[in-house]
């Protein structure tokens, strides 16, 4: 495909029945042409397996696990026929979905399926004009639409592919989160409505509504409060030295639209970053790797296998009975947390709590790019903050219910993110 500066392509991302692929299609009908990254990577499923198709009819529980990692693979550059050491092939499976448009098209493209960082970087270089959308349902939402469709035994195992999805140990992995994390725009799909299929259409109105601003069409509308809120919130996040992720916190008086106050995450005043003082680690990361390799001998807790030692990417390797390999991630079974407690800086929202200076943050809302921890969330309620706007879907679970419990709202945001924020929204001299 000739890579011309006359096609816009909007790239989908988001979690498991998130509705990338309901989406993807309304547009279809919209007049874009539809590229599936999932497309050549069940089509290799099948080369793999004897011609078996991904679905647990005609393979068995681990059907998605094992498309999962295929796309490993094949962002690794294992099917490459002549791999170069030092190449980057993480946007192999973008290369290989492209291949279906004829030469020349120049009409609009809507991209299903993006899982990883690198084919987003692949994306961007290939087309000057191209957009990522995260699609947005929660995890009760997801599981929700899921169940029905009887693509899953139990949800046990739907929670364990989810992880998964959302894995960023692996540089060529699945890392849904961080894709959500480099998004232009957010899209909100928590209606449920009748009958089903109007889903689709309502989600590509919403979204071609917003199309004229990436297009760079005159008179677009005004940036909505939500949108010019998260953008003052991230932007204080460039002040952050943390090697995870660098967040940004803002308490806004909602009644009368004024920011109250703001933070960002980092150690504390007069201690040095944790890339200063661990040799370029995140502390909680160190010591939860520490405690890993203290951990054997130990035997898997999903499949049995005595491990008497281990190392990263910190997974078992068992072959199971029935030929498939075990792949328990032993980081996120055993640090569920993801050892958020022993994290060294103060968080977004605590800093920008501890900034009100005395003002009462009573009704307000604070925006952040995050899901609050549980810690933050006590400050919070603490606070008498009464909502949570944020843009990363993956929060602790209980974080998430000790909001729920104490009446505090929560919100996903939605709209273009800090990121374009100036290129869309631009000011009038």
């Amino acid at each position: 495909m000739d890579r011309s500066p006359q096609n816009f392509v909007i790239g989908l991302t988001g979690s498991l029945g998130s509705g990338c692929s309901t989406l993807s299609k309304a547009l279809e009908n919209e007049g874009f042409k539809r590229v599936s990254l999932s497309d050549p990577i069940k089509k290799k499923f099948k080369e793999l397996n004897g011609g078996k198709e991904p679905t647990l009819e005609d393979f068995g529980e681990d059907w998605r696990d094992e498309l999962q990692e295929i796309g490993n693979r094949g962002r690794r550059g294992e099917f490459v026929a002549r791999r170069e050491k030092g190449v980057d092939y993480r946007g192999f499976w973008v290369e290989q979905s492209l291949e279906g448009i004829e030469e020349n098209y120049r009409g609009d493209v809507v991209i299903d399926g993006i899982r990883n960082s690198g084919e987003i970087e692949a994306l961007r270089k290939q087309f000057p004009n191209f957009w990522i959308v995260a699609v947005y349902a929660d995890y009760e939402i997801r599981w929700s639409r899921i169940k029905p469709l009887g693509l899953y035994d139990n949800e046990e195992i739907f929670k364990r592919d989810d992880l998964r999805d959302s894995d960023e140990d692996d540089i060529c992995g699945q890392s849904v989160q961080r894709c959500v994390y480099e998004a232009d725009y957010v899209l909100k799909n928590v209606d449920e409505l009748e009958p089903p299929s109007a889903v689709g259409r309502n989600l590509a109105i919403k979204l071609m509504r917003d199309i004229p601003g990436m297009k760079d069409e005159k008179d677009f509308r005004k940036p909505r409060p939500m949108e010019v809120f998260m953008a003052t919130a991230v932007s204080q996040s460039q002040a952050s030295q943390c090697l995870k992720r660098k967040v940004g916190a803002l308490i806004v008086d909602e009644v009368n639209k004024i920011p109250l106050s703001v933070g960002y995450n980092d150690n504390p005043i007069g201690m040095e970053s944790c890339f200063s003082l661990y040799e370029g680690v995140c502390y909680k990361d160190r010591v939860m790797q520490s405690r890993l390799e203290k951990m054997p001998p130990f035997f898997c807790p999903d499949c049995g296998k005595e491990h008497k030692s281990i190392k990263s990417p910190w997974r078992c390797d068992n072959t199971k009975q029935d030929g498939t390999l075990c792949r328990c991630n032993f980081k996120q079974k055993f640090f569920p947390s993801r050892n958020i407690e022993l994290c060294t800086a103060i968080h977004a929202e605590e800093r920008a709590i501890r900034s009100l200076g005395g003002r009462s943050a009573t009704g307000c809302t604070i925006y952040v790019n995050t899901f609050p921890c549980f810690q933050c969330c006590r400050y919070i309620k603490d606070a008498d903050i009464k909502r949570v706007v944020y843009v990363e879907a993956y929060p602790i679970t209980e974080a998430m219910k000790f909001l729920k419990e104490n009446k505090v709202e929560f919100n996903p945001f939605e709209g273009f993110k800090p990121r374009v924020f100036n290129k869309v929204f631009k000011q009038v001299e």
